[in-house]
């Protein structure tokens, strides 16, 4: 999710080829909500992820500006974590 507008996001998950939908969030409400929307709400949110769980409880919550890996690591880490045992 991201305050990107849906257009946008539309466009990058077909270039992309994600299987999933995008959430726009063009107004800034959901990061306000989740305390990372910036100070005017018209500079871009912090880069936080969240890992939700079915239930709809926060599980891990990663902090990075600037490292996109880390993000993308650690959020495979806690689903891996939490994913029921096969």
């Amino acid at each position: 999710m991201s305050t990107d507008k849906a257009e946008t996001h539309a466009q990058f998950a077909d270039k992309h080829g994600l299987p999933f939908p995008l959430i726009s969030d063009a107004d800034a409400k959901i990061a306000a909500a989740f305390g990372v929307a910036r100070v005017g709400g018209w500079l871009p949110s912090k880069r936080v992820t969240f890992v939700i769980d079915k239930q709809g409880i926060v599980r891990r919550v990663i902090k990075s500006e600037l490292d996109v890996d880390r993000h993308v690591d650690e959020a495979l880490a806690a689903l891996a974590e939490f994913a029921p045992a096969a």
